[in-house]
C-alpha cells in the first residue's frame, strides 16, 4: 500500500506541473478527465453484464494507468525527469525572488509555442522552420549591474533544442551579428548563467549597426533601470513571419525585419515595449516605443496571458513611456 500512496504522489505532483504551464490549466484538466470518463463509460456499455468487485488497490491502479496513458501522450518527458527538471533542478527559480514569482509565471501564450526550452538563465520557444527563439523570457536582477564577469564569446549549439539549433558556422560570412536576444551582460554576476546565453537558440541575424548601436543601448538602459527598480521581466524576440530572407548553409536562418523587447517590473505592475527595426538608427530609444498590444498583433503572441485580466489589459493597453524616461 506504501508503494501505491507514493506512486499516487508522483503522479499527482508530475500532473501539476504539466498542466500549470497551460494557460487554462484547470480547464485543460477537466477536458483530460472527461475523455477518461467517456472511455470508461464506453468500456462498461460494451460489458454491461460484467460487474467486478475491486479493492482499493484495483481501484488506485486503474486509476494511475488512465492517468499514466494520458501523461505518455502528452508529455514528452517522464514524470520523474519533469521532477528533477523543475523541482529538484530548481532551474528556474532564484533566491530572492519570491515578490516576482518564478519565469513561469510569465510564459507567453502562442499556439506555435512548439518546442519551450527552460535553461537557468531563461526560458525560449524555438521555432524550427525559423531556426531561432520567437521569444525569450528572463529576469534582469539589480545583481547583474555590479557584476563582473568576464564575457565568453564561445558560442555552441543548443543541447535541449530536440530539433537541432542553428550552428555558428551557420553566421559566418553572412554580414550578420549572432544577435543576443537574451543579453549576456544581464547575468554579469554569474558566470554559469552568463555563458548560457551563448547558446545558439539565443541568437538571431542581426545587423551589425542594429546590434552595437540602439539594439545596445535598449540593453544598457534597461540594465540602468534595474538599478531603481530591483527586478524587472523581460521578453525579447524577432518578428517572424514568411518570406523572410534566409542565410547559413547548413541550417536555413530567417532574418528579421525588427525586434521586439517587453520589459514588466512586478513590484509597480508598469510595463513597456519597443518595437525596432533591424537596422542602424540614430534616433532616440522613446521613438521605438509602442504597446505591447501592438507587438501582440504582429507576433500572435499573448504575452501575458497569466496575470489577472485587468492588470493584463492595464499593461498592454497603453505605453506609458513618462513611467520610464
Amino acid at each position: 500500500m506504501g508503494k501505491i500512496k507514493f506512486l499516487v504522489f508522483l503522479l499527482f505532483l508530475g500532473i501539476v506541473l504539466y498542466y500549470w504551464g497551460k494557460p487554462s490549466p484547470m480547464k485543460s484538466l477537466q477536458n483530460d478527465l472527461a475523455k477518461i470518463g467517456s472511455q470508461k463509460k464506453s468500456k462498461e456499455k460494451e460489458a454491461p453484464n460484467q460487474e467486478e468487485e475491486t479493492t482499493i488497490e484495483e481501484e488506485t491502479s486503474s486509476f494511475t494507468d488512465d492517468v499514466s496513458k494520458k501523461i505518455k501522450e502528452k508529455v514528452e518527458s517522464s514524470v520523474l525527469e519533469t521532477i528533477q527538471e523543475k523541482v529538484f533542478g530548481n532551474s528556474n527559480k532564484h533566491e530572492g525572488n519570491n515578490d516576482g514569482g518564478t519565469l513561469d509565471d510569465y510564459i507567453p501564450y502562442f499556439k506555435n509555442n512548439s518546442e519551450i526550452v527552460r535553461h537557468k538563465a531563461f526560458i525560449l520557444n524555438y521555432r524550427e522552420e525559423y531556426e531561432q527563439a520567437s521569444w525569450v523570457l528572463h529576469r534582469l536582477e539589480k545583481e547583474a549591474v555590479d557584476g563582473h564577469e568576464a564575457r565568453s564569446n564561445e558560442f555552441i549549439e543548443d543541447p535541449l533544442v530536440e530539433t537541432g539549433s542553428a550552428h555558428t558556422r551557420d553566421y559566418s560570412r553572412s554580414g550578420y551579428d549572432r544577435g543576443h536576444l537574451c543579453p549576456a551582460a544581464d547575468f554579469k554576476h554569474d558566470k554559469e548563467l552568463q555563458d548560457e546565453t551563448f547558446y545558439m537558440s539565443n541568437m538571431s541575424p542581426q545587423n551589425p549597426d542594429f546590434n552595437r548601436g540602439i539594439w545596445s543601448n535598449l540593453e544598457d538602459k534597461i540594465r540602468h533601470w534595474v538599478i531603481s527598480r530591483k527586478q524587472l521581466i523581460i521578453v525579447t524576440g524577432p518578428i517572424l513571419k514568411k518570406g523572410l530572407k534566409t542565410i547559413g548553409k547548413s541550417n536555413l536562418i530567417a532574418v528579421p525585419n525588427s525586434f521586439y523587447k517587453i520589459v514588466y517590473d512586478p513590484e509597480t505592475e508598469e510595463a513597456i515595449a519597443f518595437l525596432i527595426p533591424n537596422e542602424g538608427s540614430s534616433k532616440s530609444l522613446k521613438s521605438f516605443a509602442v504597446s505591447i498590444n501592438a507587438i501582440e498583433k504582429l507576433t500572435s503572441i499573448d504575452f501575458f496571458a497569466k496575470l489577472p485580466d485587468d492588470l493584463e489589459k492595464k499593461i498592454e493597453t497603453n505605453a506609458k513611456i513618462e513611467d520610464w524616461f
